[in-house]
């Protein structure tokens, strides 16, 4: 059995320090007052005294020591630290703050009167200001940026109580402390807006798409079988009566026929590719046509292909899709790699080509905005940026459940 040797640390030490200058503070003091004070008229007296002095203190040590030994631990342990009361404090505002109020205004101010500064700004990233108090003239205004790992926030500006007197070293500490708690909650909030803009863009993209399939068949394919069902109409009149008239409406027939069923393979092709579920996604992008292009197209990927969530599948099949075709287009290049790579939680995607990058002051495209939106949806990343050998490399981030 490992005996476990406890270790004095410096609160430890001040502690018991302060408990032996206390009782030596009281028990000098009542020893001396017994012995001393009162008359001593033989040695018998002062062992007396001697002994009366000990009963006093041995009677009262232990009420002293009660009273003192939770003090002096307070003063010792407790975290009397201004930034937990004021972290306290602007937690329980903003958990009291309405949706209507500003939450930026709701900091300044708990800053501010906890502080007991006179005037307090908060400024965010992007340009929302909240200010709480009156600035002074002639105040020292001091600026303090406000980051969230290593990235600016916003920052915090504040006077100090007296004019023309900078803070303190200690409240320049406190609030450059509580400008690290600040940018956690801003960054926390910037987080929260925008998953909610990118909830309601998500939200807004699928009734669009829905609009379009909607439109879709009720311009398209709806008239064309309406068409039809009037033609069989006047086939089922006319087949006994004109023969030859039936035989070219039979041919107009599978004319429409033809071309509802091209809308019926559109509309499910814009759905979901039927090539990667006939062919598995790595065999659906190496068949991509290339136009003709003198193209070698290169497809590196695990060897068996994970299975992969239908959504990450979609995306990954329609960016190196759009990717392809843009070198094709675009890039005058002779080699195109395709590259997937899939780790725990995250599925990588490189389109990489040996032509030419993107001129200067080139304006990003339909197919560019579409790759990006399109891995955005996901919750993914996505970048373009010159190869090493020239041409141009785009690598896309795409989240995996687990």
């Amino acid at each position: 059995m490992v005996k476990m040797r406890r270790r004095f640390d410096g609160n430890a030490l001040l502690y018991y320090l302060l408990m032996v200058l206390i009782l030596c503070s009281y028990t000098i003091p009542v020893y001396m007052g017994i012995t001393l004070l009162i008359p001593v008229t033989s040695n018998v007296t002062t062992w007396i005294l001697n002994i009366l002095a000990v009963l006093v203190l041995v009677a009262t040590l232990k009420p002293v020591w009660n009273w003192a030994q939770p003090r002096v631990h307070h003063l010792v342990y407790a975290l009397d630290d201004p930034q937990l009361e004021i972290i306290g404090q602007m937690s329980d505002s903003l958990a009291s703050t309405s949706p209507e109020e500003s939450m930026l205004s709701t900091i300044a101010e708990t800053i501010a009167r906890t502080v007991k500064l006179p005037y307090v700004q908060l400024e965010t990233a992007d340009g929302t200001t909240a200010t709480y108090g009156t600035l002074r003239n002639g105040s020292d205004l001091t600026h303090i940026e406000i980051t969230y790992r290593e990235e600016v926030v916003g920052w915090l500006d504040a006077t100090s109580r007296l004019p023309k007197v900078p803070l303190s070293s200690s409240e320049y500490a406190l609030l450059n402390s509580l400008a690290r708690q600040v940018g956690i909650t801003l960054h926390a909030a910037q987080m929260s807006e925008a998953l909610q803009a990118s909830r309601e863009q998500l939200v807004t993209t699928r009734e669009e798409e829905r609009r379009r399939i909607r439109r879709d068949l009720h311009d398209g394919l709806g008239p064309t079988l309406a068409s039809l069902r009037m033609q069989l109409g006047a086939l089922r009149r006319i087949v006994r009566d004109d023969p030859a008239a039936a035989e070219q409406l039979i041919d107009e027939l599978r004319h429409d026929v033809s071309a509802a069923t091209a809308d019926i393979r559109r509309l499910v092709y814009e759905l979901r590719p039927p090539m990667l579920d006939d062919l598995g996604l790595i065999a659906a992008i190496k068949n991509f046509k290339l136009a003709d292009a003198p193209l070698q197209l290169d497809v590196i990927a695990p060897e068996p292909m994970p299975r992969l969530p239908a959504a990450v599948e979609v995306a990954v099949y329609r960016i190196a899709g759009e990717a392809i075709h843009n070198v094709v287009k675009h890039a005058q290049a002779t080699t195109c790699v395709v590259e997937i790579q899939v780790e725990t939680g995250q599925l990588t995607l490189s389109v990489t080509d040996d032509g030419h990058f993107l001129p200067d002051g080139h304006t990003a495209g339909v197919g560019l905005h579409s790759m990006y939106e399109r891995a955005a949806e996901l919750g993914g990343t996505f970048s373009i940026q010159p190869a090493t050998a020239g041409g141009t490399h785009i690598v896309v981030h795409l989240p995996l459940e687990s």
